[in-house]
């Protein structure tokens, strides 16, 4: 049966026609080595298991499977010898099994340490890095929108307002709410007046890129308050006209409209 030797490739070559060198710079070589960083999320350093373990989960894969069939072709029989001491975990243990197929229902196992699980196939561990990098985006992109939501509503407030009330709308000193909004709902207002008991102010909302203004009168002593709908300056005056606020600003009474 063939067995797993040590030694370097002049060694192989030496030793006997039916052993060939597997170690590094053959073509049998494994890629990931004892100290690099695992292809994971947290890019720790691998130990010796854990290198020979990607070996194997790599020859698993679709694309790996075409190389583990070559290799069985080219190893079947031979003894494989590497630079890996005997007492630590070496890939040829895969290319041995691979290319003597030893009928134990995983020809592509990891090395023989049956207590140590194997590590996931690579293309876990790269969607797992999309995943995370997908959730920072949006987590950095929430934190943003989180900073800048306040300056946001202020400043679609005042254009809007601008665009629906005309160019006196610019005295308007819009406010923030004192609730965050979530997503893209901007919201701000306007502090009118506060007189015959009613606060008068405009209330701004933008949800999913519909934009409106609002006229809100609410009772100074009671959780009482209306909400209409301002579509133009017009409309606003006569909004006005049924508040107590009116008459110190009615025109016709002397008022300052």
């Amino acid at each position: 049966m063939p067995v797993r030797l040590r030694g370097a490739s002049r060694d192989a070559a030496a030793l006997s026609t039916a052993c060939t060198y597997v170690g590094p710079h053959s073509w049998f070589a494994n890629p990931f080595k004892a100290g690099d960083s695992a292809p994971s999320p947290l890019g720790s350093p691998m130990d010796a298991a854990e290198a020979v373990d990607l070996f194997a989960d790599t020859l698993r894969s679709p694309v790996g499977r075409c190389y583990a069939a070559r290799f069985a072709r080219a190893l079947r029989g031979r003894d494989l010898m590497c630079t890996c001491p005997l007492d630590v975990p070496c890939h040829t243990d895969v290319l041995l099994r691979i290319a003597n197929d030893y009928g134990d229902g995983d020809t592509i196992r990891t090395c023989n340490f049956p207590g140590r699980p194997a590590m996931s196939h690579p293309i876990m561990f790269a969607a797992a890095k999309h995943l995370t990098t997908a959730e920072e985006q949006r987590t950095a992109a929430r934190e943003k929108a989180f900073r800048t939501w306040g300056p946001r509503s202020v400043a679609a407030a005042s254009k809007y307002a601008r665009r629906l009330l005309g160019d006196e709308a610019v005295t308007l000193d819009w406010e923030v709410l004192s609730l965050l909004s979530f997503e893209e709902h901007l919201q701000a207002f306007a502090l009118l007046d506060t007189v015959g008991g009613q606060h008068l102010e405009l209330y701004y909302t933008d949800q999913g890129g519909t934009e409106r203004i609002l006229l809100r009168v609410s009772c100074v002593s009671c959780p009482s308050q209306h909400m209409h709908e301002v579509t133009s300056l017009e409309q606003l005056v006569q909004l006005l006209s049924l508040t107590p606020a009116w008459p110190s600003i009615d025109p016709r009474d002397g008022g300052n409209l």
